[in-house]
């Protein structure tokens, strides 16, 4: 019954999840679900969309445009994260502070993903989550927990100004400038969230976890554009998600993690 629960709790937060998505990079209030083609409202059917689908409403009723599938997909994680970690934790408070902290980060990676966004609106809310894991979920201590949000922030907020760097001899030997780096600033706030919740040693791990997935993402990329000639050596990836990676892995199998490490 409490997998039950937690799956329909799920599809619920990540319909949550996709009206913030859709409304805090364009500022605007949160607002009952709508059409992105028309925007006009939502029946209370189809706030949820996997209820919408499988109720037949996996349409607009005003202009007939097709629920995002986005919707689904998010809500589906949504509820999946929340079972495997019951599953994984049970009811205890390391339980609840990481549900809320990966549902947060889910938010992010969306945002990011669509946008090349991560929003002040996200980290705030995120940092006192992840202190607050660090604290009662992990048993980290303030210490470690914050000494872990500074080697986060900082070691990415260096990536960032080489990425500046990088950027001002790209724009000069090419004679224009640039539009994007390779870290921005929301990726140095993300990683002192991430740091907060990991630890200073985890998020080294974490970081280096982010490396290699970014990289095999940014081949794969090149590959598939290049194939279909469209690749532009000068195209930004978004980062966000592959952060997102790295800290999930570390703090979904921690234990697991220091187990292989002791016994290595």
């Amino acid at each position: 019954m409490a997998q039950l629960f937690l799956a329909l709790l799920g599809l619920a937060v990540g319909a949550v999840i996709n009206v913030l998505a859709d409304d805090l990079p364009h500022r605007t209030e949160f607002r009952q679900p709508r059409c992105p083609a028309c925007d006009q409202r939502y029946t209370p059917l189809q706030w949820v969309a996997v209820v919408a689908f499988l109720s037949g409403r996996g349409r607009c009723g005003f202009c007939d445009a097709s629920l995002a599938l986005r919707r689904v997909l998010v809500e589906i994680v949504s509820a999946l994260m929340l079972v495997l970690l019951y599953d994984k934790f049970g009811p205890t408070i390391k339980f609840l502070l990481l549900a809320m902290l990966l549902e947060g980060l889910w938010l992010i990676t969306i945002i990011d993903f669509e946008h090349r966004l991560i929003l002040y609106a996200t980290i705030f809310p995120m940092i006192g989550i992840a202190v607050l894991y660090g604290l009662f979920g992990a048993n980290r201590g303030l210490t470690r927990t914050l000494i872990g949000g500074l080697v986060g922030f900082g070691v990415v907020y260096l990536i960032y100004l080489l990425g500046w760097v990088f950027g001002a001899v790209a724009a000069r030997t090419r004679g224009e400038p640039l539009s994007e780096i390779p870290f921005g600033g929301g990726d140095v706030n993300l990683a002192g969230v991430i740091g907060l919740a990991v630890g200073w040693s985890g998020i080294l791990l974490s970081l280096f976890i982010t490396v290699m997935t970014g990289g095999l993402g940014a081949l794969i990329y090149v590959l598939f554009m290049s194939s279909r000639r469209r690749y532009d050596a000068f195209t930004p990836i978004p980062y966000g998600p592959f952060l997102v990676l790295g800290a999930v892995v570390l703090l979904v199998f921690d234990a697991e993690i220091r187990q292989y490490f002791a016994g290595s």
